[in-house]
C-alpha cells in the first residue's frame, strides 16, 4: 500500500519526510513549503500550478521510494535550492524575457468590477506612454475582449505554437479565452486544472513582445485560478477590487488574507460604485458609505480611488471604446497606481 497518495497535502508529506521537499522541486513544485501547501493536496499542485505539466504518477512513485527506502532518486536539486517559499526561486514559475512587470487585479467576490478596473488601469498606464498588455484571466467569464472591441482571433507565429495576441484600437494586445471560442457567448465548462493551465499558457505562449505593464484580470475567488497566478507567474503587485457594501468587503478580505499567506504585494485598493451623481450634483450613495478604510486597514495599502457610477462607463464597455473614457476619477486611479507602482516612468522603447 502506498505510503503518499494524491490526496495528501504537500505540507503532511514534507512533515513526515522533509527530503520529499527537493522531490517537489524537481517537478517545478519549488513552493513546497510555502503556506498554501498546508491545504493544497499534492493532485491540485501538480495539476495546478504545475502548469498541466507534471507527471503525477512519476512524482508519487518517486515520493513513495523516498517513503519506503529513505533514498532519493538521482540528480535532484540542491537543498538550498528548494528554500524560499512563495518568494522564493520559483523552479516551475513561466518565464516571459519581454514583460517587465506582471499586476494582478482580483477580488475575492464577484461583480465588484475587476475587469472594468483593470481595463482602466491598462488604459490609463497607454495613454501615460507606457507599454501595456492585458491578459483576461477570467476563463469561464471573459468581458475584456468586448471592453476593447477586440474580435480578431490570435493568430500562431509561423513554424511556432505561440500565438500572437490581437491588439485593441489603442495598441494594447489582448488574450482571452473568449478569443478562441466559435463565438462569444460559448460556455466553457471546465475544472479548476484545466483553467489554471490556460492561464499559465496565456502567460507564457503568447508572444506578448517588450511591454512594460502586463495586467492580469483575475476571476473572483481564491481557488485555482487565483492560486496559479500567484504562484506560477512572476506577479510584482496586487491591485484589489471592491464596492462599498460590507458583504462585499468582508468577502474581499480574503483575497487580503490569500495575497498575505503567498507573500504577496498589495499595492492598493480600489472601491468601485463607490457613488453616483444626481442631476443637481449631489452624491448618491447607492450602496451605502464607503468601507474602504476597512480594507485599506486589512492590506495596509492605500485606497487608489473612489470609483462612481457612470453611465457613461457602461456604454463605452458595451460598445468596445472604454479606451475612450476619461473620468476624472479614473485618471485619478491610475495616477495614484504609479506612486506605488514598481515602474514610475515608460521604457525607453514604450516612451517612443
Amino acid at each position: 500500500m502506498a505510503l503518499v497518495t494524491p490526496d495528501m497535502t504537500i505540507a503532511d508529506v514534507t512533515g513526515r519526510w522533509p527530503d520529499s521537499a527537493r522531490i517537489f522541486a524537481r517537478y517545478g513544485l519549488s513552493c513546497a513549503s510555502c503556506a498554501i501547501s498546508k491545504s493544497e493536496t499534492i493532485m491540485q499542485g501538480a495539476t495546478g500550478h504545475g502548469g498541466g505539466k507534471v507527471n503525477v504518477d512519476d512524482l508519487l512513485r518517486d515520493l513513495n521510494v523516498l517513503a519506503d527506502t529513505g533514498k532519493l532518486p538521482a540528480n535532484l536539486p540542491e537543498a538550498s535550492a528548494v528554500v524560499g517559499g512563495a518568494k522564493g526561486a520559483p523552479k516551475g514559475m513561466a518565464e516571459q524575457k519581454g514583460i517587465k512587470h506582471v499586476i494582478a487585479v482580483m477580488s475575492g467576490k464577484g461583480g465588484v468590477g475587476k475587469s472594468l478596473v483593470a481595463g482602466l488601469i491598462a488604459v490609463g498606464l497607454k495613454r501615460r506612454g507606457f507599454s501595456v498588455g492585458v491578459l483576461d484571466g477570467d476563463i469561464t467569464g471573459p468581458s475584456i475582449p468586448r471592453m476593447f472591441g477586440v474580435r480578431e482571433k490570435p493568430a500562431a507565429r509561423p513554424g511556432t505554437q505561440t500565438l500572437i495576441p490581437p491588439s485593441s484600437r489603442g495598441g494594447i494586445p489582448i488574450m482571452s479565452m473568449n478569443l478562441l471560442l466559435p463565438n462569444e457567448e460559448e460556455a466553457v465548462i471546465w475544472r479548476g486544472p484545466m483553467i489554471s493551465g490556460a492561464i499559465r499558457q496565456f502567460f507564457s505562449d503568447v508572444a506578448w513582445g517588450e511591454i512594460d505593464y502586463l495586467i492580469v484580470d483575475l476571476p473572483p475567488g481564491t481557488s485555482d485560478a487565483p492560486l496559479t497566478v500567484m504562484q506560477a507567474l512572476p506577479v510584482d503587485g496586487v491591485v484589489l477590487v471592491t464596492t462599498p457594501q460590507a458583504l462585499a468587503t468582508m468577502i474581499v478580505t480574503k483575497a487580503v488574507r490569500l495575497v498575505k499567506q503567498l507573500g504577496g504585494d498589495i499595492l492598493g485598493v480600489v472601491e468601485n460604485m463607490s457613488y453616483a451623481v444626481a442631476p443637481d450634483g449631489s452624491r448618491m450613495e447607492v450602496f451605502g458609505p464607503s468601507q474602504g478604510l476597512k480594507l485599506v486597514i486589512a492590506a495596509n495599502a492605500p485606497l487608489l480611488a473612489h470609483i462612481p457610477i457612470d453611465p457613461e462607463i457602461a456604454r463605452l464597455a458595451d460598445s468596445g471604446e472604454i479606451e475612450q473614457y476619461l473620468g476624472a476619477e479614473a485618471e485619478q486611479m491610475v495616477d495614484a497606481f504609479l506612486t506605488v507602482a514598481p515602474l514610475r516612468t515608460p521604457s525607453v522603447r514604450a516612451a517612443h
